[in-house]
């Protein structure tokens, strides 16, 4: 229904007459006496059990999402175990293969399903991560300079990007991303994805490239 602004302003202390709460009445009334169609009222859009819900919405809320531990490697590029101040020695994700002319792919972080009703879906991801940064990043005892890092990430629909943030370069921070989109009746997937795009100056696959943890999925379901 569309927004249908009022008669008068009624503000606290004022004196007003009764015909003027009428006449802010009336405004709906119109409305709903020969406005309403199927399109913002379908039928069957009122029922009892739709009124005792009242909120007319699903919630799914997934907390303390983290990697798989058998995924996550130390990093090769270190040889002692001393802690670095600036977050470079951790355990993380490396790549599989020495990166090749800058190829890269998205790994999957979580996927979840909730069953929804015709409306909207709100989607919002949000975790801690970490990632090498630019020149701050030295292989152990040279002066071989490693590559500019950062973390993207993405949210699918039953398959379909929904969402695509952009490149994130802090070496540690926290990351919020969250879409709402138009869904449809029935059970949906929702996945999310994360990719490091490699680079040409990585010299071999011994780096930690990115690691994150502590994710918190929380999905909401808008309905009439």
């Amino acid at each position: 229904m569309p927004y249908r602004f009022t008669k008068a302003d009624i503000i606290s202390g004022s004196i007003v007459q009764s015909r003027e709460f009428d006449n802010a009445i009336g405004n709906y009334v119109d409305v709903m006496n020969g406005g309403m169609d199927r399109d913002n009222m379908p039928y069957g859009g009122v029922v009892s059990a739709s009124c005792d819900g009242g909120l007319f919405q699903n919630i799914a809320i997934f907390d303390n999402i983290n990697p798989i531990d058998t995924d996550l490697q130390p990093d090769g590029n270190y040889v002692t175990l001393t802690p670095n101040r600036l977050g470079r020695l951790m355990y993380g994700y490396r790549y599989g293969e020495e990166p090749i002319n800058a190829g890269d792919g998205w790994a999957q972080a979580t996927s979840k399903s909730l069953e929804c009703n015709e409306g909207m879906l709100q989607i919002d991801w949000q975790c801690a991560e970490a990632k090498t940064q630019y020149w701050s990043y030295w292989r152990n005892f040279t002066t071989d300079k490693v590559a500019l890092k950062y973390m993207q990430w993405q949210i699918r629909v039953d398959g379909n990007n929904v969402y695509t943030s952009a490149g994130q370069y802090e070496i540690m921070n926290n990351s919020i991303h969250r879409c709402t989109i138009p869904i449809s009746k029935g059970n949906h997937e929702i996945s999310i994805h994360w990719r490091v795009p490699s680079q040409r100056d990585d010299t071999d696959q011994n780096q930690v490239v990115a690691v994150w943890w502590g994710g918190l999925l929380t999905m909401i379901n808008k309905y009439r």
